[in-house]
């Protein structure tokens, strides 16, 4: 049983530091996120014309 709850409290802490791995590289994309959509939104407008 103890070995159990040792592997239960491993996971937990594996999800607890990928969640907030997750959290810190999509704060740090956005900004790249949002400028290569404008990127791609003004080559489609220079296609388009």
């Amino acid at each position: 049983m103890p070995e159990t709850l040792e592997s239960l409290l491993w996971c937990a802490a594996l999800a607890t530091w990928l969640m907030l791995l997750f959290r810190i590289m999509g704060e740090r994309l956005k900004p790249l996120s949002k400028r290569f959509g404008h990127l791609l939104e003004v080559a489609l407008r220079l296609r388009a014309k």
